[in-house]
C-alpha cells in the first residue's frame, strides 16, 4: 500500500534464546543497516508489588490480605509471571491453597507453603504437573508437543487410524493391553487433548490445538525421553505416511517429511530412504512453487544428502531432479558456489544431452547473473546447435531476411487469431524456445547484432511449430525491432498486446516481468500515457521476485525509477521506492541494474536539495564523475548515456545551458538508438532544443533556430501517436521559439497553453517548467508583476513536486 508512509513493529521474546537464533540475527542486520529505528525495551520479571497484585487480582482479595502468600510465591518464582500463575494452580491441587466457605474468601497453609520443595523452574514445574495426568493424556500431548506450538485436528484423526501397535508406541509407550483397551473405547487423540484444554495447558483455535505457553510445550516434549525422541519422531512420520489419503498427504506433506527428518538416523532400509528422497523433492517443488525459495533448498538437499553412489544407477531420474532441482533454488538465492556444486553433478554424470538441458539452462542463467555474458552467449549457442538450431554470424542480409520473414507470418496476426494457433509439442523445439530466450537476455547487453536473428527465429517458430510460454517474449522483442527499425511506434504496440495476450494464455508468471518490462518499458509509451506503465512495472517487481526472476524483477524496478521521475510523481516518496529498490539490486547481485540508477538517485536528492551543488552529480549517493570516467573505460555506453542524459535534464534545469547543450550533443546516440525508451528519446529531444532556444536568445546565432526547429518537426510527429505524452512538450518548444523570434503574442498563448496541458496530463514538474520560463519570458520583457505571479506558481508546483532545490534557484 504505497498511502502507508510508516509502519510499527512491536515484537517480544526472551533473551535466553540464544544469539546464533534467527530473530537475532535479523535484528543486528536491520540495526546495521540504518534502515529502521530500533528501541529495545528490557522487560524483566516481575517485582514483589506487581506479585502481590496478581496474587490478590486471582484470589479475588485486596492486597493487604495476600501479601504473605505473594512474598511466598515471589520467593519460590523470582517473579516469573507464568511461574507464578501455575505455582498458584499447583497450590490449589495440592490442598495448601483453597476456598473456605465458612470465611467465604480464599486460605492458605504457609509454613507448608514454605516448607514445600518447588521446581526450580516453570519448566519442571509444568513436567511436574504434566506428570500427574492420566498416560494416556501424556502421550496425546508427547505428539502434540512433536509438531511444535501447534497441531491440526486433521493431523491428530489420521494417528487415529493407526494399528494397535503403532498407538501402543505412539500413546502408550510402555502401556499394558488393559490401559490400551480402555481407550480403544473411544480412541481419539483430540478428546485427550481437550482434558489438557480444561487444564489450561492447551488452547483450542479453530481446527488447531495449540499450547498455551511455549515453556508448556517445551515441558510436554521432555516427557518424551531425549534418547527416544528420534524414533518417536520417526514413528509418527511413518504412521502418517502410511495412513494418509492423496489429499491429506499433499495438505501435510511438509509436516510428514519433517517427522520423518527427525528420525532419519534410524532408517536403515534402502527403499524407505529413496521414497524418502522423493518425499524431500516433492517438498522442495512445492516450495520452490510457493516462492519459498530458502525452505526448498533446505527440503532438496535433505534428499540429496540420503543419496549414495548406487543412487545414479538405479533412481538415476530422482538424483537428476534433486540435483537440478536444488541448482536451481540456489541459484535465486545467489548462492553460486553451492550452485556451481550440484551443476556439476548433472553436467559430468550426464549420460546425453537431453539429461543436460536442465543443468546447462541454469548455468547460463547463473553465468549471466554474475556478468559472464560471453561465456553465456557461448554456451547457449552450443546447445541450440545440438538441438538444431544454428546461429549463424547476423550479418545485415541474414538479418533482414529474418526480419522480413518474420513479417510474413506475423502481420497478419490478430489477438484472436493468435489464440487458435495450437500450443507447440515438439520437445526439441520447446528446448530450443526455452534457450533463445534466455540468450536474448544476454545478447541484448552484449552482442545486439544478434538479438533480431534470435527473436525471429523465436516468432518463426512460435508460428510453424506452434506457441509455447516463451512466446510471449518473442512477440514482445519482435515489437521491439519493428519500432526500432521502422520507427512504426502502432506496430511495436500491436505486437507487444499479442505478448501480453499469449502471457495471459499461458499463464506464464515466470516472464510476467520480463514481458512486461519489454511492452511498457519500451512500447506503450509511444502510444499510451506514461503514467499507465507505472502500476504495471511496480507488479512485475514484486512477482518477477516471488518467481525467482530477479534479473527482470530489478529490471522493471530500474525501468519504473525512470519513467517514474519523468512523469510528475512526487520524488519524496519516489526517493523512499529508489532507496528500496537499490539495497534490493545489491541483495540480489543486480549490480549493472544498480549502477543505471545511481545517476537517477542523485538527481532526486539534488533537486530536493541534498546536494551542496544541484547542478553536479555529485553527493552522497555517487560521483558522477567516477562513474563516467569507469564507464568510459569499461566501453560502457549505456552507463554513459544515463550519466549525460541526467547531466543534460539537471544542467538545464539550473540555468546551465551551455553544458546542457554539451552533454546532449555528447548523447546523441540516443537519438537514434537500436532500443529507444519513449522518456530518454523524448527528453533529450525536448531539453537539447530548449537549451539550444535559450543559446539562440544569448547569442542571436542562426544554427540554434535550425536544431529547435528539427526538434519541433519530430515532436509533431510524436503528438500524433501520443499526444498525452508530448503536446505540452510541443507547446512549451513553441513557446520559446516563438519567443527567440520576437513573436510574444504567440509565446504568451504557447507558454499559457503548455502549462494548462502539462497539468491536465499531470506533468506537475513540467507544467512548474513552462510556468517558469514563462516567468522568464516576461521578467525579460520588463513586465515584473506577471513574472512575479508566474515564478510564485511555479514554486507552487515545485513544491508541489518535492524539488525544493528548484523552489530556491527561482527565489
Amino acid at each position: 500500500d504505497d498511502q502507508i508512509r510508516s509502519l510499527l513493529l512491536v515484537v517480544t521474546f526472551r533473551d535466553n534464546i540464544g544469539s546464533n537464533h534467527p530473530l537475532i540475527s535479523t535484528l543486528e542486520v536491520l540495526q546495521r543497516s540504518d534502515a529502521v529505528n530500533i528501541t529495545s525495551i528490557q522487560v524483566g520479571n516481575m517485582d514483589s508489588e506487581s506479585i502481590n497484585s496478581l496474587t490478590a487480582y486471582s484470589l479475588r482479595m485486596m492486597p493487604r490480605f495476600t501479601r504473605p502468600l505473594s512474598e511466598a510465591v515471589m520467593l519460590k518464582t523470582g517473579g516469573n509471571a507464568l511461574f507464578a500463575l501455575q505455582l498458584l494452580i499447583m497450590l490449589v491441587d495440592s490442598g495448601l491453597l483453597w476456598f473456605s466457605l465458612v470465611s467465604r474468601r480464599w486460605e492458605w497453609d504457609l509454613d507448608k507453603i514454605n516448607a514445600r520443595d518447588i521446581a526450580d523452574n516453570v519448566v519442571e514445574l509444568m513436567t511436574t504437573k504434566l506428570l500427574r495426568l492420566d498416560p494416556e493424556v501424556h502421550g496425546a500431548l508427547r505428539v502434540a508437543a512433536a509438531f511444535g506450538m501447534q497441531c491440526q485436528e486433521e493431523l491428530l484423526r489420521i494417528l487415529d487410524r493407526v494399528d494397535d501397535e503403532d498407538w501402543d508406541e505412539i500413546l502408550l509407550p510402555g502401556g499394558g493391553r488393559e490401559t490400551r483397551l480402555l481407550v480403544n473405547e473411544g480412541r481419539s487423540i483430540e478428546r485427550l487433548l481437550d482434558i489438557a484444554v480444561s487444564e489450561g495447558l492447551m488452547a483450542r483455535s479453530g481446527s488447531a490445538y495449540r499450547f498455551s505457553h511455549d515453556q508448556i510445550r517445551s515441558a510436554a516434549y521432555l516427557l518424551i525421553p531425549e534418547s527416544r525422541r528420534k524414533a518417536f519422531h520417526l514413528r509418527i512420520g511413518r504412521c502418517l505416511w502410511k495412513w494418509s489419503e492423496a489429499e491429506e498427504m499433499e495438505m501435510f506433506l511438509f509436516v510428514v517429511v519433517d517427522q520423518l527428518h527427525r528420525g532419519v538416523d534410524l532408517i536403515d532400509d534402502r527403499d524407505e530412504k529413496i521414497n524418502l528422497a522423493q518425499l524431500c523433492l516433492l517438498a522442495g517443488q512445492k516450495e520452490f512453487d510457493m516462492s519459498g525459495f530458502l525452505c526448498a533448498s533446505v527440503y532438496l538437499k535433505a534428499g540429496i544428502g540420503l543419496l549414495v553412489e548406487n543412487d545414479w544407477n538405479q533412481h538415476r531420474t530422482l538424483c537428476l531432479d534433486l540435483h537440478n532441482s536444488c541448482a536451481e533454488t540456489e541459484f535465486i538465492l545467489g548462492d553460486f558456489g553451492a550452485m556451481q556444486e550440484h551443476l556439476e553433478q548433472v553436467l559430468i554424470r550426464g549420460q546425453s544431452l537431453r539429461e543436460k538441458l536442465r543443468a546447462y539452462h541454469t548455468l547460463v542463467q547463473s553465468l549471466g547473473a554474475q556478468g559472464n555474458l560471453s561465456d553465456a552467449i557461448n554456451t547457449c549457442i552450443k546447445v541450440l546447435n545440438h538441438l538444431g538450431e544454428v546461429i549463424h554470424e547476423p550479418t545485415p542480409e541474414a538479418v533482414t531476411a529474418d526480419v522480413i520473414a518474420a513479417r510474413k507470418l506475423s502481420e497478419n496476426i490478430t489477438e484472436e487469431s493468435l489464440m487458435e494457433v495450437k500450443a507447440m509439442e515438439d520437445p526439441d523445439k520447446m528446448e530450443a524456445m526455452r534457450f533463445l530466450n534466455i540468450l536474448s537476455v544476454y545478447v541484448y547487453f552484449e552482442n545486439l547484432q544478434y538479438l533480431p536473428v534470435i527473436i525471429c527465429r523465436m516468432v518463426c517458430l512460435s508460428l510453424l511449430h506452434g506457441v509455447c510460454r516463451e512466446s510471449a517474449v518473442a512477440f514482445a522483442n519482435y515489437g521491439l525491432i519493428v519500432l526500432c527499425t521502422t520507427r512504426d511506434y502502432h506496430s511495436g504496440y500491436r505486437y507487444g498486446k499479442l505478448a501480453i495476450s499469449l502471457l495471459e494464455r499461458f499463464q506464464a508468471k515466470e516472464f510476467y516481468a520480463r514481458t512486461h518490462g519489454i511492452v511498457n518499458g519500451y512500447l506503450n509509451n509511444w502510444v499510451e500515457p506514461i503514467q499507465t506503465c507505472l502500476p504495471t512495472h511496480k507488479n512485475a517487481v514484486e512477482v518477477g521476485l516471488l518467481t525467482g526472476d530477479t534479473t527482470f524483477a530489478m529490471v522493471n524496478a530500474q525501468l519504473y525509477i525512470g519513467a517514474a521521475l519523468h512523469t510528475g510523481k512526487k520524488i519524496g516518496p519516489l526517493l523512499e521506492e529508489v532507496e528500496i529498490y537499490s539495497k534490493q539490486m545489491i541483495e540480489y547481485h543486480q549490480l549493472s541494474m544498480h549502477k543505471f540508477i545511481k545517476p537517477i538517485h542523485q538527481v532526486i536528492l539534488n533537486l530536493m536539495g541534498h546536494s551542496e551543488d544541484p547542478t553536479k552529480l555529485v553527493g552522497e549517493e555517487m560521483d558522477g564523475e567516477d562513474l563516467l570516467s569507469n564507464a568510459e573505460e569499461g566501453g560502457n555506453k549505456a552507463i554513459t548515456s544515463v550519466v549525460f542524459f541526467n547531466k543534460m535534464w539537471i544542467s538545464y534545469l539550473f540555468g546551465l545551458y551551455d553544458n546542457a547543450f554539451s552533454f546532449a550533443e555528447k548523447n546523441r546516440v540516443v537519438e537514434n538508438h537500436k532500443r529507444p525508451r519513449f522518456h530518454i528519446v523524448c527528453n533529450h529531444t525536448f531539453y537539447r532544443a530548449l537549451a539550444a532556444l535559450a543559446l539562440g536568445r544569448k547569442t542571436k546565432e542562426g544554427k540554434w533556430r535550425t536544431i529547435a526547429h528539427k526538434a519541433i518537426e519530430q515532436m509533431k510527429l510524436w503528438a500524433v501517436t501520443t499526444e498525452w505524452n508530448t503536446q505540452h512538450k510541443l507547446e512549451l518548444l513553441n513557446a520559446e521559439y516563438a519567443y527567440l523570434m520576437g513573436d510574444f503574442g504567440h509565446a504568451v498563448k504557447a507558454y499559457t497553453s503548455a502549462a494548462e496541458t502539462a497539468a491536465k496530463h499531470r506533468f506537475i514538474h513540467e507544467q512548474a517548467l513552462a510556468l517558469e520560463r514563462a516567468g522568464i519570458f516576461h521578467l525579460e520583457s520588463g513586465d515584473q508583476a506577471a513574472a512575479s505571479d508566474l515564478f510564485s506558481q511555479a514554486c507552487n508546483c515545485y513544491q508541489q513536486w518535492g524539488a525544493n532545490a528548484k523552489v530556491k534557484h527561482i527565489q
